[in-house]
């Protein structure tokens, strides 16, 4: 490939307008120090994943040992109160969350269907959540 003296020419003419206006300075700047991507997240996006956090770090704990403290039982509650029977939570091997009801009169222990126990444990992530939130809302109106 052959290049014209005229072709050459051009190109250090536009190179030539380029530095004068410092277009090629600039570009060659940005290049040897890129700016580094920003990532915002807003106030309440940075609540809601925190309460999203707190609510399933609770329903774990109340599936691995039980309610512990007074948080875990007001959740506890109400899911029983919900579903209008009392609750025994356990994992049965690794991953699978089992409810059992409870039906005091007789004493006897039914254990839920999968897609059941399933549900029970969406719920309790849920009302994990809005007792999280009920208590930052409280917490809040008394500062």
């Amino acid at each position: 490939m052959s290049l014209s003296v005229y072709q050459v020419n051009n190109v250090l003419k536009v190179y030539k307008n380029q530095l004068r206006q410092g277009k090629t300075m600039h570009r060659s700047f940005d290049q040897r120090n890129p700016s580094p991507d920003k990532i915002s997240i807003s106030n309440e996006a940075r609540r809601k994943s925190l309460v999203d956090k707190i609510a399933s770090d609770i329903a774990q704990r109340i599936t691995q040992k039980g309610p512990q403290d007074s948080i875990e039982e007001e959740v506890i509650k109400q899911l029983e109160d919900e579903l209008g029977t009392k609750l025994d939570v356990s994992k049965e091997g690794s991953t699978d969350l089992v409810f059992k009801t409870i039906d005091e009169g007789k004493e006897t222990i039914n254990s839920l269907s999968i897609e059941d126990s399933k549900f029970l444990a969406h719920k309790l992530q849920d009302i994990a959540k809005e007792t999280i939130e009920k208590i930052e809302d409280t917490q809040l109106e008394n500062i």
